[in-house]
């Protein structure tokens, strides 16, 4: 599942993270995408919105000849249905598996389309009330309630699926335009790792989880299960 990539090469990039489920098909930007605000309901659109991407590139999924796929962090339900589609499409089809970060997908995107700072943090809701935290660079993080204000310090950041009175107008305003660049924003990191050659081992991809949900992380401790959510 390698080679470089040539100019024929179709990308197809999936990111279940969010309350929206986004899927693009393209090289270094989309050809077609189709994106539906699902809430938590990734499983029941998915597959039908990869079809309805294919049929809007005039494509077909052996056309393929990558898969990328976001890893969040994000909702736990969400990227294990995003992860668990391209995994089982990039093995089937014999096609490199490329994994990115939503979160940094998600910072490109701000980037791109509202003139967001680069070290920009993102802030994702983990549960009903804890966060997600990723600054560029390092591994995201959960923080209980209330605890987001001395870890953000000041700094710009953008919030998605967040209350907008919690984080703030314009951290508001720059997870809008996140959302609304993720598709480009995606496939364009995706395109530079296939060029790259970066890429994942099926077996061996997980999503960037953060923490284990509740009442898992104790069933884990009492009865020795292994963390390991492959």
């Amino acid at each position: 599942m390698s080679g470089q990539p040539s100019a024929g090469d179709l990308v197809l990039a999936i990111d279940t993270s969010t309350r929206s489920s986004v899927v693009a098909i393209g090289r270094d930007r989309p050809e077609a995408v189709s994106r539906r605000d699902v809430r938590h309901r990734h499983g029941s659109h998915l597959l039908a919105q990869i079809d309805e991407a294919l049929d809007s590139a005039s494509a077909s999924i052996d056309d393929v000849t990558a898969v990328a796929v976001g890893t969040g962090p994000g909702s736990f339900t969400g990227l294990r249905v995003g992860l668990a589609t391209a995994k089982t499409i990039a093995y089937t089809r014999s096609v490199p598996l490329i994994a990115v970060m939503s979160s940094d997908a998600l910072r490109r995107a701000a980037v791109s389309e509202a003139d967001a700072s680069a070290d920009t943090a993102v802030v994702l809701p983990a549960g009903a009330h804890d966060h997600y935290l990723a600054r560029a660079g390092e591994d995201p993080v959960l923080v209980a309630p209330g605890g987001l204000t001395e870890r953000l310090g000041g700094g710009p950041v953008l919030s998605v699926d967040t209350d907008p009175e919690i984080m703030g107008a314009e951290a508001a305003r720059l997870g809008t335009a996140a959302l609304a660049g993720l598709p480009s924003a995606l496939l364009a990191l995706a395109w530079e790792r296939h060029l790259d050659g970066e890429t994942t081992d099926v077996a061996e991809l997980v999503p960037a989880y953060v923490a284990l949900p509740r009442g898992v992380r104790r069933a884990a401790e009492e009865l020795g299960w292994s963390p390991d959510l492959r």
